[in-house]
């Protein structure tokens, strides 16, 4: 009867998962699925399942202990992902060990190995994710990566259940899409930046060009660079790109460094001369009035609390701004840890009606704007006086809400149009009609009663000319949104983007590259992936040891730099002592100065040496109790419970 009963109790609990729940009781929910992935499981076709193909070495004798950690970590999550797609996600697990079947099949799926030893074994930590013809592989798990793995799996999957991409447009006055090669100049093109090819992963995007007097209505998304020298009439496109129902992501610059530094110097591959100056200030004056944005392109931010490297020195004008100084309400930055700005503007947002404001990052109160004259003379020489202004400074703000028009008036006149007008009217058109025969005077009382109608007629209040070209004067839903940033640098590669010493890969920085994607998903419509971007590693420090080791540390410091500081001062007055003069010192008085103060020096490190063996004597003692505590609490406590439980009994018992 025993037996029948384990093995029915087994069967309910593992074969048909009948009262098999668990509690998630960690601090930052490291085992459970986000909202956004169960959206995404939930949408998933049934009768189209995705298949995850979980690549990892098991062969002990190559598998470094550290991928073997983090891949008991890869194979908790992946079994969540397919417990919550019930049934919708198809789980293989395979071993591609050295010399086997299944490593040429990671191989086949475009896993990436990594050589282990000299004897060519490779280690293989990836997935390969595939729906019907589509499929998404993640070549190598990296564990530096672990807080980004679940909106990894989540996105392939998201991407592979999708029959047709986003669409996002880019314009920029930078070649920021790349440039062709030119074989016969032996000029080699160059490299789309990061964050296009980030972009091409998971969506179609498309170039827009600076020119441009309409933006197709398929895309989803508009990402604006560096607008330098924009037209009215591409503003204008932005602005009916916008009231169709578009969504915008600006970024502007008041000193642009990679438009100065590194495209106004570059050749041209055609011509071999110097390549043309793009102008290093960019800005969007007749959009940003319409939204009631505030921003002067002449005006740098130089934040002293916020100041980072740039060109090999610490300056003012270069900020790392911490996770302190980014708004923790809105899901594009609550979970990044830090954003970096190179000689940003400041945005001043005064809300039109209908339109809501947010601030997603800003500098602190000891920042001021400067000129860029005076920025310039930063990035060479350090502070030497600088007055903060006590206010923030808005470096980049979200904008939500029903958005009016910047032309009212309908569709700006092109250039040349606006020449052909202000060069001449009717009266110099040879085919315009000619004038008609100047009237004769009227009489004094009807000259009277016209001049009283037209000022009757001008003290009324003019009504605006609605436009007949199809300008639209305001979006079409309340759901516009537009997000704009003061500097452009900051998703430039050399800034975003770093080399992973391990795989040779690249990988983000600071925040700035993982902010970028979480716009554009925002703006796409599918901010689902948004809060599983940034999750808690399952490596966490031990924090409360640090501080118990610093409170031990701190007690004994003082002791420790009195002891020090006679040492070194004994040590001070023995140098003159010892040589004079380049001869060694013969002097039986002063000998025996000298020999006295070895003694006491010999004495004093005595003493530092038995203050630090105090010191870690306490010190073990706190990480031996704590130690104690986490081994035997647990074991003390149920011990504990079940005493008082049985105590109670038998009382209960004794009194019937």
């Amino acid at each position: 009867l025993t037996i029948a009963i384990v093995i029915a109790v087994n069967f309910l609990v593992g074969g048909l998962g009948f009262l098999n729940g668990r509690f998630d009781v960690t601090e930052d929910k490291l085992y459970t699925l986000s909202n956004g992935t169960r959206n995404i499981l939930d949408r998933l076709n049934p009768d189209e399942p995705v298949t995850i193909r979980y690549y990892v070495t098991s062969e002990d004798r190559v598998m470094p202990p550290v991928l073997k950690s983090h891949s008991r970590t890869v194979q908790d999550l992946i079994l969540e992902f397919q417990k919550a797609a019930k049934g919708k996600v198809i789980l293989e697990k395979l071993a591609p060990n050295p010399n086997t079947e299944d490593e040429d099949k990671a191989r086949e799926d475009d896993i990436q190995g990594v050589p282990v030893n000299n004897e060519g074994d490779n280690v293989y930590l990836g997935l390969a994710i595939q729906c019907a013809k589509q499929k998404e592989v993640l070549p190598f798990l990296n564990p530096n990566e672990e807080t980004a793995l679940e909106y990894n799996i989540a996105r392939a999957i998201q991407k592979v259940s999708k029959e047709k991409k986003t669409v996002v447009g880019v314009m920029s006055s930078m070649p920021i899409m790349g440039s062709p090669m030119f074989p016969f100049q032996r000029q080699q093109g160059q490299q789309p930046w990061v964050l296009i090819q980030r972009l091409r992963m998971d969506y179609e995007v498309r170039e827009v060009q600076m020119s441009a007097s309409s933006i197709d209505s398929d895309i989803n998304v508009l990402v604006v660079v560096h607008p330098a020298d924009i037209t009215e009439q591409a503003e204008y496109a932005i602005d009916q790109y916008l009231m169709k129902g578009g969504q915008v992501l600006a970024l502007v610059d008041p000193q642009c460094l990679v438009a100065q530094r590194v495209y106004s110097q570059q050749q041209n591959p055609m011509t071999g001369q110097p390549g043309g100056v793009i102008n290093p200030t960019s800005d969007l004056p007749n959009l940003f009035k319409a939204w009631g944005v505030g921003y002067n392109k002449a005006d740098i931010v130089a934040d002293v609390n916020y100041r980072t490297q740039l060109m090999g020195r610490q300056t003012p004008v270069a900020l790392r701004l911490p996770n302190d100084a980014l708004n923790k309400q809105e899901r594009v930055t609550a979970d990044l840890q830090s954003l970096l700005f190179m000689m940003t503007g400041a945005l001043e947002v005064s809300p039109k009606e209908g339109i809501n404001a947010s601030t997603l990052a800003y500098s602190s109160e000891a920042s001021d704007l400067i000129d860029n004259t005076e920025a310039e003379r930063l990035l060479r020489e350090p502070v030497s006086t600088f007055n903060a202004s006590g206010k923030k400074q808005a470096l980049a703000v979200m904008l939500k809400g029903k958005f009016k028009t910047a032309f009212p008036n309908g569709k700006p006149k092109a250039p040349a149009d606006a020449a052909k007008t202000e060069g001449g009217g009717a009266q110099d058109d040879a085919n315009a009609p000619k004038t008609a025969a100047t009237p004769a005077p009227a009489a004094p009382a009807a000259e009277a009663k016209k001049d009283e109608a037209k000022k009757e007629e001008e003290a009324k209040p003019a009504e605006p000319a609605k436009p007949t070209d199809g300008t639209i004067l305001e979006s079409q839903n309340a759901e516009g949104v537009v997000v704009l940033f003061a500097d452009a640098d900051m998703m430039y590669d050399a800034f975003a983007v770093q080399q992973d010493p391990m795989t040779g890969g690249l990988i983000a920085v600071d925040g700035n590259l993982p902010m970028f994607l979480n716009v554009v998903e925002i703006l796409s419509g599918g901010g689902d992936l948004l809060a599983v971007r940034s999750r808690a590693s399952t490596r966490r420090p031990f924090t409360k040891m640090d501080e118990l080791r610093e409170n031990v540390e701190k007690k004994f410091r003082p002791s420790l730099t009195q002891k020090q500081a006679e040492i070194d001062k004994i040590a001070q007055e023995m140098g003159p002592l010892k040589v004079k003069n380049g001869q060694l010192v013969v002097d039986p008085a002063q000998a025996k100065k000298i020999q006295d103060m070895q003694v006491k020096s010999q004495q004093l490190r005595k003493e530092v040496r038995e203050i630090k063996k105090d010191q870690n004597k306490d010190i073990d003692f706190t990480e031996n109790m704590i130690t104690l505590l986490n081994v035997f609490g647990v074991p003390l406590l149920v011990v504990a419970i079940g005493l008082t439980l049985a105590i109670r009994r038998r009382v209960a018992t004794a009194a019937i």
